[in-house]
């Protein structure tokens, strides 16, 4: 095998691919005093990789050779796709706090586009190491219970930090605002400046758990829920019984294959720009006054074309 040049921007997630591919185009394998001559790094830092990352990933030990297990199928990938993508969802939405362990470590895999297929369809912002460090110090202040302080644009805030939540492939915090009666607010994470840990403490009640058990979006707000029905062909059913919407209930279903389903919502555009995804597979059946509104929003795009 020809010898990999190391790029002097290449990094640690570059480095997993290169000897994912490599053991993956070996069939004899390779050991790892072959990997660290290749790549021109120390055998305790591929043990590291090998151990750490990539036996999560096929590769196994046969020997002194490491290989990639063949077994490892497309439906294997998928399934360990769906679960990383199932960490990062109870990362942003599970009213839970188990998801803080893992965040930092989770964050720098996605962010770093490690171009292996578990990670290549988890499309996510690219987040540099000042707001990996913003992610940490908020992390910290939640499991505390303590306030923090931050500029936000040309404003400054001083908050109760709820949740960090990761909405269509971006970073947000989720908080009650402690100098504005502790009104619910979303703030982009990579636009905070400034942030600060203070030393007051704060408690959450149950009820404020409850409700971000169900955000969907950013456009989740703390109002009272409204139900929405939504009609669902044969076509796509398939994608919400995959990954259902927090509180998603199955309604009835027809002999087609077609479904009914219904869930709560707080703001209008929580459903709104998923129906106009699904278009024409998708109808909302109630309330009438947001079907309305699709339609209206559907025939002005069509007049503009």
């Amino acid at each position: 095998m020809a010898k990999i040049v190391k790029e002097q921007n290449n990094t640690k997630y570059n480095r997993i691919n290169q000897i994912y591919e490599m053991l993956k185009n070996n069939v004899h394998g390779m050991t790892i005093t072959e990997l660290s001559n290749e790549l021109d790094v120390s055998t305790k830092t591929i043990q590291r990789d090998l151990y750490e990352v990539l036996a999560d990933f096929g590769a196994i030990k046969d020997g002194r050779y490491w290989k990639i297990n063949p077994k490892l199928t497309e439906d294997n990938l998928a399934s360990n796709e769906k679960l990383i993508l199932g960490i990062l969802d109870d990362m942003a939405k599970n009213a839970g706090s188990i998801f803080y362990s893992k965040a930092h470590n989770l964050l720098q895999q996605v962010t770093q586009q490690l171009e292996h297929p578990i990670f290549t369809n988890i499309d996510s912002e690219a987040l540099d190491e000042n707001t990996l460090h913003r992610f940490e110090t908020i992390e910290k202040a939640i499991k505390n219970k303590n306030e923090i302080t931050f500029k936000y644009i040309k404003n400054k805030f001083k908050v109760k930090p709820l949740k960090l939540a990761f909405f269509d492939g971006f970073w947000y915090l989720l908080c009650l605002d402690s100098n504005d009666k502790d009104t619910f607010k979303k703030f982009h994470l990579k636009s905070i400046n400034d942030l600060k840990t203070t030393a007051a403490i704060f408690d959450i009640s149950t009820q404020i758990e409850e409700k971000l058990r169900y955000a969907n979006s950013v456009w989740f707000n703390f109002d009272e829920p409204y139900s929405v029905r939504l009609f669902l062909s044969k076509e796509i059913k398939k994608y919400f019984e995959r990954k259902p919407l927090k509180g998603q209930a199955l309604i009835g279903e027809d002999k087609d294959g077609s479904i009914e389903i219904e869930i709560k919502i707080t703001n209008e555009m929580e459903i709104i720009p998923l129906i106009l995804y699904y278009i024409p597979y998708i109808k909302v059946l109630e309330p009438q006054w947001l079907a309305d509104v699709v339609k209206d929003k559907v025939q002005g795009y069509l007049k503009e074309l």
